[in-house]
């Protein structure tokens, strides 16, 4: 796994399915970078408002996409939407450090343990546990972290990994297609299989 340094880029834009999706067609249209961001920030293909959040969440989205290999890219595109859905978390999982470290680290015990359900003082102790460890978190103040913990929880909630129950949140194990789970297996992704899935 290549490991980024971690960063909060999260706290901004979450999860973005319906416009993760319209970019991926683009991608698999066979665009280049720019035709893409000519397509989505000039010409407002994914309809965000304001110019300077289009910029970002271009650059965002497509770094993510952009984490997918062709197959992984048209099985988002075009597969069922619980492996669509999970496919996005992974790419969220590969280009976020932090994100994956969450899931690998207490998503994953909560899907394998008893409890079953992550509260919110899970996600402060992990952050907290991070803000010791690692002088970039160290920095982050506490609205920094509490954008983190809405933006890790309404990744978790509009992927599936999760069902939101008042204050907490539901773990859920997904069912993803089994052609999908072996390929992740054997490009070398296990890790997020079993960060992920509890595999």
């Amino acid at each position: 796994m290549n490991r980024k340094p971690y960063s909060s880029a999260i706290k901004k834009t979450p999860f973005k399915y319906p416009i993760a999706k319209k970019m991926a067609k683009l991608m698999l249209d066979g665009k280049e970078y720019s035709e893409i961001y000519e397509e989505c920030y000039t010409n407002n293909y994914i309809e965000i408002e304001s110019p300077d959040r289009r910029r970002e969440i271009t650059n965002v989205i497509y770094g993510r996409l952009s984490a997918l290999d062709p197959y992984l890219l048209s099985e988002f595109y075009n597969g069922d939407v619980a492996t669509s859905k999970f496919i996005l978390a992974y790419s969220i999982a590969k280009t976020d450090t932090l994100f994956f470290d969450f899931m690998a680290e207490i998503y994953r015990e909560a899907l394998l343990g008893d409890k079953h359900y992550l509260s919110i003082d899970d996600f402060d102790n992990f952050f907290a546990v991070k803000k010791q460890s690692d002088l970039i978190v160290a920095k982050w103040g506490d609205f920094t972290l509490h954008c983190l913990t809405k933006g890790y929880r309404n990744i978790l909630v509009d992927s599936g990994l999760g069902i939101r129950e008042r204050r907490t949140i539901k773990v859920e194990r997904m069912m993803i297609h089994p052609n999908v789970e072996e390929y992740i297996a054997s490009i070398g992704d296990k890790e997020y299989l079993q960060a992920m899935l509890g595999r």
